[in-house]
């Protein structure tokens, strides 16, 4: 049987960015992973849409993280299957968690397309996903809604948005927030504008961090969003300062 420590020496080999990673965080992160009989990792997929439009491109490997272009699927996908790969040589069973963020369009982008119509296109894309027989069957897409759903924690969107509102330390994320934004002008349609849109974003990564705290407490995030450091950031502002988010940059930009 792996040792934690003989993980965590796996895990390094694909990290690209060792500053940022807190190593007794991840460390206890598998050491509890283990006694629970696995290690669970997340993905967060952003959703494609049509340039300028609030419409979503309805193929769940054309999602950021999956979308290869004129190849099947993306190379960090392939470095992911790797990565899982060598975890499961070494004795090691793993779960894959790629999440779309059905909530995004609305909440993040504002869009004013019906809940409803976004979460079901987000299924459409899951089912394609499952029924692809490209993903390995450890690879188990959800949407994002569905988890938060099962949160029993005392914070929602709405209160994050109020925070992200307030005055206080973030608010250089949320500069930060509208120069990442700015790059994603001409594909993605915010019809607020760029610093409300940063605003909705960093109260949805807020919230976000916080169930994750509760739905998967031993869960290491595959972090793919750029920069890596202010991504990383922005799920810890409302998470219990003790439990940390465990994050590794296995992709090169």
């Amino acid at each position: 049987m792996a040792t934690a420590q003989k993980i965590l020496d796996l895990l390094f080999k694909y990290e690209q960015q060792s500053d940022l990673v807190n190593k007794k965080v991840l460390y206890q992160a598998i050491e509890n992973s283990l006694s629970e009989g696995g290690m669970k990792f997340i993905i967060f997929s952003c959703l494609a849409t049509q340039k300028g439009k609030e419409e979503l491109i309805i193929d769940f490997f054309k999602t950021l993280f999956f979308d290869g272009g004129m190849k099947t699927t993306s190379r960090k996908v392939k470095k992911t299957m790797q990565l899982i790969q060598e975890l499961e040589s070494a004795g090691i069973s793993s779960e894959v968690f790629p999440i779309l963020s059905d909530t995004e369009p609305r909440r993040t982008w504002g869009w004013q397309i019906p809940q409803d119509e976004l979460t079901i296109a987000c299924e459409i894309m899951i089912e394609q996903a499952e029924d692809s027989k490209i993903l390995p069957e450890n690879w188990q897409p959800r949407l994002w809604s569905e988890i938060a759903l099962g949160y029993t924690g005392n914070r929602n969107f709405e209160k994050a948005l109020n925070w992200a509102r307030s005055t206080g330390k973030h608010q250089l994320c949320i500069q930060e927030q509208v120069k990442c934004l700015t790059g994603f002008s001409s594909q993605y349609h915010f019809p607020f504008g760029l610093k409300e849109a940063a605003i909705r974003q960093v109260g949805a990564y807020a919230f976000e961090g916080v169930v994750l705290q509760e739905k998967f407490p031993n869960a290491i995030l595959l972090q793919s969003e750029y920069p890596l450091s202010e991504k990383d950031a922005l799920y810890g502002w409302l998470r219990d300062k003790k439990s940390p988010l465990s994050i590794i940059h296995p992709f090169s930009n």
